[in-house]
């Protein structure tokens, strides 16, 4: 190392190298402040704390102020700042008045005339619309001016079946009811309630189409600026729908205008098997490809004014318009997380050429991240600005460690071909394993081929479609015909990409399905990821930043090149890495013996709405499913996939041993759809009784597909017994199965029973009176349970005296909703707080676990919710 002497050049070299290092980057630390901030104020809840928080941030502030005015350096007042500055940010999104305290006469009441300003683009969700309205007015009586009352924030409207034209900024009226938000509670579960707090929506309601009032702006002063944009996203996406259908349609509609309304399941997920997602959301490289287009016409144009140059003003004014360019192309596509981050990239690069800066990508990187959080504190939080920013930190780190792409002086063009080619691959790389372990925890899916695909598809579609489609909608405005011909040419292209993805996609091994990675277990896979190359490439001495050879050369930019100043000296990054690895490790090791050699059984009554899903964990590893829960229509909302599923991938649960469908009713039926479509499964049970509904046929076609053992209900096998657990069927009778189904499903349910240790479960489907009769008489005392899940989700039909007396439980797990069932019945509830049971209902107390421990002949009984 070279001693810092004001006399020596190469201590000039080396000072000015660390103040280039990574680490003196003045917005990288601060934005790490802010973050943390932010990540303080959502996981400790300090109650009242914003008056105080503000103080400390204010005293922070005079004291910034009071060090720059005695010009003495203050480096940890601007930390304190930000941290409180991030603290506060996120603090009333977290914690507020939630819904607001004049919203709440009118929640869950009767019917009201509300109308609201359409505040943000529609969703389009096949035979739905999703509205958020703001500028809320509720009208009473008469339209008059005192009979109208505003109200703060927003509520989310959806719209069914055929409505009239609507855009964000049209006013919309309707009469029904506003429902409160709710979750469903299960253990690490998605918290739709907060997600919708931080969007200031308060409400839900929904009407049909022909129900609602719909009023366009008045005048062209009185129409707001996202109407404008609106209007022309509509006539675009309806130009393209004119000339393009299908698969092609959807990717074009969201390439240009941003509209992922009509992109399939089924095609997100080829696009997320093939790795190429990202191509589905305007990012990075959509932004850079407009910028670059613009750039390079306008300059073209440009230099044919005179004026422009004789004053060197051609490349500054073509960057200053391609700003504006970007800008409006951002709004058109709607300004998600990974558009603004780009937009905000590409304005600051473009700037830094206007003013004659050096660009710095880390710099740019970190105001992006600090301008959206400024506004957005809860972006921190959201699947797209995670996504986006890892990628980006992934390529600017791997390309920093590992600097081989660029044309270099000298070479032959053959060359310098390749060596773009190794570039283009290493971004690809690098993005893919910055972005793995959030792809991994938010789609349990980790593409393999990934490198591949986006190595033929990153140019068809960005270099090649992208820039088509936008000049294709530039001419719509101008030419529309001509317009239409370009969409015609990009229908053409993007069809054949489709076929490449889906052929990706179709390979056996072209993805795997993986479970959650936890938060802890992310930040160590990061902090290996960083620190592993990092401290290897200070092994191979390649980060030597001031060798002989190099402080000889005197040129700090063969500094900037050839080195690598990590944010870490080498003992910190050894120490963050051994943590991290040791973290690991223990975490492999906890969860292996709790899937693999734990000798407890855990029951869970999933909180899944109106119906029932109980996942069964019996000792040494083996899981069965109980039902899956299940709305009417997947389509509006799959319970499955977005509730049974994840909670499996959570509990690192991979594979389902068994999967018992008590009756083909939907409530119980339909989210077991995508548990046989997406994990192992090693047998079906099933009366197999038949429904003439279109899911359960899907529900054979899937076993069928995935060749389950679905035996006939007499060869179950039942009753089994192994590590100490009993299981058996007490209903409907094996021997005497009617050779149709009854009348009523309900009673034709397969009532289960669950013994370990000294605890007892009773799982009795829906059966009703008469079933519960036949139960009784045929199982006696076989039935007597300790854990009873309510039969019929607590429905007066059914939890009949006699076959209460014979079950005798000492609690009893309702699993059920309020809605047009209005279950659970209260004189139900009653009769159950009669006989002292103890009562939990999945509605007020979320997901009911029960752990039993044989060893310790003792049970626990725990709810998600907890007073």
């Amino acid at each position: 190392m070279i001693p810092e002497d004001p006399a020596n050049p190469a201590s000039e070299i080396h000072s000015k190298a660390n103040e280039n290092s990574a680490w003196h980057r003045p917005l990288l630390p601060l934005v790490f402040a802010f973050i943390a901030g932010i990540l303080w104020g959502r996981c400790v809840h300090i109650p009242h704390a914003a008056p105080a928080a503000w103080i400390v941030a204010a005293a922070c502030l005079v004291w910034l102020g009071r060090s720059f005015y005695l010009r003495k350096t203050s480096s940890a007042a601007p930390f304190f700042l930000l941290f409180f500055l991030g603290w506060m940010a996120i603090y009333p999104k977290v914690y507020p008045a939630f819904p607001p305290e004049p919203v709440r006469p009118f929640l869950d009441g009767p019917s009201a005339t509300i109308s609201g300003i359409v505040c943000e683009p529609p969703v389009h969700q096949g035979f739905r619309t999703r509205l958020i309205l703001t500028g809320l007015l509720l009208h009473q009586g008469k339209k008059t001016e005192q009979e109208t009352a505003s109200l703060p924030g927003r509520i989310q409207l959806t719209v069914y079946g055929d409505a009239p034209e609507i855009l964000a900024g049209f006013r919309v009226s309707f009469n029904r009811p506003i429902r409160s938000i709710r979750n469903f509670n299960n253990p690490g579960g998605f918290d739709y309630r907060q997600f919708m707090a931080w969007r200031s929506v308060w409400g839900t309601a929904w009407d049909k189409g022909n129900r609602i009032g719909v009023e366009a702006p008045g005048g062209k002063s009185a129409q707001p600026v996202s109407y404008f944009v609106s209007n022309a996203r509509m006539s675009i996406d309806q130009s393209i729908d004119s000339v393009t259908d299908g698969d092609s349609r959807a990717v074009l509609s969201a390439l240009v205008v941003g509209k992922r309304d009509h992109i399939t399941g089924e095609l997100r997920e080829s696009f997320s098997r093939a790795g190429v997602s990202h191509l589905l959301a305007i990012s990075g490289l959509h932004v850079g490809t407009v910028a670059t287009l613009c750039f390079l016409l306008l300059r073209a144009i440009l230099g044919r004014i005179e004026f422009l140059l004789r004053r060197a003003l051609v490349k500054k004014t073509g960057a200053l318009l391609s700003i504006c360019f970007v800008i409006c192309y951002g709004m058109m596509a709607g300004m998600s997380p990974s558009t603004q981050r780009a937009v905000i990239m590409i304005v600051i690069l473009l700037a830094a050429f206007l003013l004659n800066r050096p660009y710095n990508p880390a710099n740019t990187l970190a105001a992006a991240a600090l301008g959206i959080l400024t506004v957005y504190p809860h972006s921190l939080f959201d699947i797209s600005f995670q996504l986006s920013f890892a990628a980006v930190s992934a390529i600017f780190i791997g390309l920093y460690l590992f600097p081989s792409a660029g044309v270099r002086h000298g070479e032959t063009k053959m060359k310098s071909v390749l060596r773009i080619i190794t570039g283009f691959v290493m971004i690809s790389v690098f993005a893919i394993i910055g972005t793995m372990p959030l792809v991994a925890h938010y789609f349990n899916q980790v593409s393999i081929l990934g490198i591949g695909a986006n190595l033929i598809l990153v140019p068809l579609v960005g270099f090649v479609v992208v820039p088509l489609g936008l000049v294709s909608a530039l001419f719509h405005c101008l030419i529309e015909p001509v317009g239409r011909i370009g969409f015609m040419a990009a229908d053409i292209l993007l069809r054949g990409a489709i076929g490449i993805v889906e052929k990706i996609a179709a390979l056996p091994f072209g993805a795997w399905k993986t479970v959650t990675p936890s938060a802890i277990e992310i930040t160590c896979i990061y902090a290996l990821l960083i620190a592993v190359p990092v401290l290897i490439r200070i092994k191979t001495g390649r980060s030597d930043r001031f060798s002989d050879a190099i402080a000889a050369t005197g040129s700090q930019q063969h500094i900037h090149d050839r080195t690598f100043a990590p944010f870490l000296p080498a003992w910190a990054l050894r120490t963050i890495a051994a943590i991290a690895a040791l973290i690991l490790v223990a975490d492999i090791g906890y969860w292996t013996h709790r899937r693999f050699y734990n000798t407890n059984l855990v029951v869970t009554h999933l909180d899944v709405g109106q119906g029932n899903a109980a996942l069964v964990e019996l000792p040494r590893g083996k899981t069965m499913l109980i039902d899956g829960g299940g709305f009417s229509d997947n389509s509006s909302f799959d319970v499955g996939e977005m509730i049974v599923a994840p909670y499996l991938w959570r509990n690192k649960i991979a594979s389902v041993d068994k999967v018992v469908l008590s009756h083909p009713h939907s409530d119980h039926l339909n989210g077991l759809l995508y548990i046989l479509e997406h994990f192992p499964v090693g047998k079906v049970i099933t009366t197999h009784f038949p429904s003439d509904t279109r899911n359960y046929e899907r529900f054979l076609e899937l076993i069928a597909e995935k060749e389950i053992p679905h035996p006939d209900f007499a060869d179950t096998g039942f009753p089994l017994s192994k590590n100490g657990w009993v299981m058996d069927i007490l209903y409907p009778d094996k021997n005497r199965l009617p050779e149709s189904a009854p009348a009523n499903l309900n009673n034709g349910s397969i009532v289960l029973r669950l013994e370990y240790g000294n605890t007892s479960f009773l799982f009795p489907g829906d059966v009703e009176r008469e079933a519960e009769a036949e139960l009784v008489a045929l199982a006696g005392e076989k039935i007597r349970s300790d854990i009873l899940l309510s039969p019929h989700h607590g429905s007066d039909t059914s939890s009949t005296p006699d076959f209460l007396d014979a079950a005798r439980p000492e609690t009893v797990i309702v699993s059920a909703r309020a809605g047009r069932f209005d279950f659970p019945s209260e004189s139900v509830i009653e009769r159950y707080e009669e006989r002292g049971y103890a009562v939990y209902t999945t509605e007020k107390d979320g997901a009911v676990r029960i752990l039993v421990k044989k060893n310790r002949e003792m049970r626990r009984v725990i709810p998600t919710i907890r007073p």
